[in-house]
């Protein structure tokens, strides 16, 4: 079960294990939005643009939220992703290892739901070479402990 609101502070930091970028991964994510732009899946026109084929910006977002989940931090508390803001620094090729570092930003308690409150978190993915390349903000609605306590 992951952590409820009071278990946050602000200024904690989480830093990922690594995750490798695999050619699987950029066709399954094309196959799943339909997204098949050249510069994903065409080595050729990627070759030009890009120097070879980059992972579509949009799957690291949920990437990065999963390289968390080992930390338990949400899992079971979140009751809703309430915000999100993203960037893309660079590109991702096939064979890029990634890893997040995850900072909470904010802690609030809710002013009159006592079951649930926000935290908010500054997220950066950096390539092995430790550049960043994708960095964002997320908010996320989590549960209390006093508003989610069973009565026996």
């Amino acid at each position: 079960m992951g952590r409820y609101l009071e278990d946050f502070a602000q200024g904690e930091r989480f830093t990922s294990r690594g995750r490798t970028i695999t050619e699987a991964d950029i066709h399954q994510f094309a196959q799943f939005t339909g997204d098949w732009n050249p510069v994903h899946v065409d080595a050729t026109v990627a070759g030009t643009a890009h120097g070879g084929r980059i992972a579509h910006g949009p799957m690291f977002p949920g990437i990065a939220f999963g390289l968390l989940a080992p930390f338990d931090l949400i899992e079971g508390t979140a009751i809703a992703l309430k915000d999100i803001a993203w960037s893309f620094a660079a590109p991702v090729h096939i064979g890029d290892t990634i890893h997040v570092e995850a900072e909470i930003t904010g802690v609030s308690a809710h002013p009159k739901a006592l079951d649930r409150g926000r935290i908010s978190m500054a997220l950066i993915v950096r390539n092995q070479s430790g550049t960043v390349v994708n960095r964002g903000t997320a908010t996320i609605v989590i549960k209390t402990r006093k508003g989610n306590q069973t009565h026996g």
